[in-house]
């Protein structure tokens, strides 16, 4: 039989110690998470809007790139082009926050954001008649999102690297490398 202090015991063995990298994780996930949902909630406002968002803003972007065709700028710079590059853009904090946010398994964040995108298209064409649902939409946000995720892996391999030298014993997690070198000159 166990006593209630084996137990506490037990369970403080098991809470992870001040400079355990899981825990420093944590606010800089909690607060990628809360930014990701402020950006999903945008990009929401943005693509399940009725009409085009800006019928105004679409017309002017048209005659700024006829006048800039004139002028020298080379044909295949055109407003598909360029709405397709605005839809890589949208999606390209969704991919580097929700990586991230995410604890593993990290790369899931570009499925997530090729499904959503997917789902985006099929409501827009089944219940917004004024919008145009398109495949090019749903590759264009998933590059987006896959080009975030490519940028978080430089955070993500910190991360990891932080937890394999914790996990070595060799330092603790807020170790930095000129805090190491002091301290072996000590």
């Amino acid at each position: 039989m166990t006593s209630k202090t084996d137990t506490l015991t037990d369970m403080a063995a098991e809470r992870p110690s001040a400079g355990d990298p899981t825990r420093l994780d944590q606010p800089a996930r909690r607060i990628a998470a809360l930014l990701l949902v402020v950006i999903a909630a945008v990009i929401a406002a943005v693509v399940f809007w009725p009409g085009p968002p800006n019928p105004t803003g679409q017309t002017f972007l048209i005659g700024y790139l006829r006048r800039a065709h004139a002028n020298g700028l080379p044909h295949w710079i055109g407003f598909t082009l360029v709405e397709n590059l605005a839809n890589v853009v949208m999606f390209i904090p969704l991919g580097l926050l929700g990586s991230l946010a995410m604890r593993r398994h990290n790369y899931l964040v570009v499925l997530a954001a090729a499904a959503g995108s997917g789902l985006i298209e099929l409501v827009q064409l089944i219940l917004l008649p004024d919008r145009v649902a398109s495949l090019q939409d749903v590759a264009s946000n998933t590059i987006g999102a896959f080009v975030g995720f490519l940028l978080s892996i430089p955070a993500l391999r910190r991360r990891r690297r932080r937890r394999q030298r914790y996990r070595q014993g060799r330092r603790g997690a807020t170790d930095s490398k000129r805090q190491a070198a002091r301290a072996a000159r000590i």
